[in-house]
């Protein structure tokens, strides 16, 4: 690495820098930054601020805002392909590769975009949903209509977060309606994902982090909660985490969980055999619900090669691992809540509390609960 960390991953002292952040929403800035002040001092780094302001010789650690696409890791790393010793986030030769776009095959009459991962939908099929991905409005029409034929159908925008840009269409009407929203919002050229809709269902986050001599794997549900609008959206995740990688995991866990975390880890093998899939910080949304058909389902989502809502929660576990070097496992949560009432539990870290100009009155923070399973 850099002067972040030492190549062999023992920190040093030596500047941590962010990187893309020039457009973020405030809350989202203010998370950001916090994050990487947090992943400084588990570095025993100081925090530089931008890449794009730092005028030192050394090589320094980054914190993207986003997935690294292509040649985009010159601009950070000035090399072809990056050192995932160096950043936090994940590296893939294309942007499109880094979407929603890429867990589903294309839809019929659909023509490949410019790093359209070919073979890859297909060899995930048995661990995603049945979908499609389409870039055209006749595109998205016919896959909407032969999913319709199996049940409810969500559509989302290949590059929406947090639940949002996401709808349920439920007959031929809603479908129509849906897709003319999407025509009228813009959507459709940039991707839409079409694919069955689950009742009863839950998302958990599975994955994995390296931050210098650090690791952690886990995996833990996902929360929703109301914004300050009254819709649901993202609302934390509470995790179950062990110091290490994921076969260190996976010997803690239920078999009914195991097979969960296997869902994701084998997505995330296939990125990497796919298309070269460099990271240090993978997350993977796997949903468990229930099919038209009656059937329990579980499945991948989406992927995250970069800093997340499930970040925080990574860094206080790596901090509490840190503290106490022979501690095994802990649980903790990230929280996002809403309104000017919000207020976060004592000893938790806080990673905003103001009110945004865009959400309102907003609460970001991250606690440890404990230790058990």
């Amino acid at each position: 690495m850099g002067s972040g960390c030492d190549v062999d991953g023992a920190s040093s002292r030596g500047p941590l820098v962010t990187w893309g952040c020039e457009d973020m929403p405030g809350h989202a800035l203010h998370t950001h930054v916090a994050l990487a002040r947090h992943a400084a001092d588990l570095l025993q780094c100081r925090y530089d601020g931008r890449l794009e302001d730092f005028c030192g010789e050394e090589l320094p650690y980054c914190i993207p805002r986003g997935t690294l696409c292509g040649a985009e890791c010159r601009q950070v790393f000035a090399s072809a392909r990056p050192d995932p010793r160096r950043f936090l986030g994940g590296w893939v030769p294309a942007r499109l590769l880094a979407t929603k776009a890429i867990v589903h095959p294309l839809a019929p009459g659909e023509e490949p975009p410019d790093g359209w991962p070919t073979g890859f939908a297909e060899a995930a099929r048995d661990i995603v949903l049945d979908g499609a991905t389409a870039f055209t409005a006749e595109g998205a029409a016919r896959a909407g209509e032969g999913l319709l034929a199996k049940g409810p159908v969500r559509v989302k925008a290949v590059g929406a977060s947090g639940g949002s840009g996401q709808f349920v269409a439920r007959s031929a009407e809603d479908l129509d309606q849906v897709l003319a929203r999407a025509q009228d919002d813009g959507l459709i050229a940039g991707g839409l994902v079409l694919e069955e809709h689950l009742e009863d269902a839950k998302t958990y986050s599975v994955g994995e982090i390296v931050l210098g001599d650090l690791s952690a794997a886990y995996v833990g549900l996902q929360e929703t909660t109301d914004n300050n609008h009254g819709e649901r959206v993202y609302g934390g995740s509470r995790l179950f985490l062990v110091r290490g990688r994921s076969p260190q995991l996976l010997k803690l866990v239920s078999p009914e969980v195991a097979t969960l975390c296997l869902t994701g880890l084998k997505f995330d093998q296939l990125a990497e055999r796919e298309f070269g899939l460099v990271a240090s910080r993978r997350n993977y949304d796997v949903i468990v619900g229930t099919d038209h058909g009656g059937r329990r389902r579980c499945a991948v989502l989406e992927q995250s090669w970069r800093v997340g809502g499930a970040s925080p929660a990574e860094l206080v576990a790596l901090e509490a691992f840190a503290k106490d070097p022979a501690r095994r496992h802990a649980v903790a949560a990230s929280v996002e809540r809403y309104g000017a009432t919000a207020v976060p539990p004592e000893g938790a870290r806080l990673y905003f509390h103001g009110t945004d100009a865009a959400v309102g009155p907003m609460l970001k923070y991250a606690v440890v609960q404990g230790e058990e399973r």
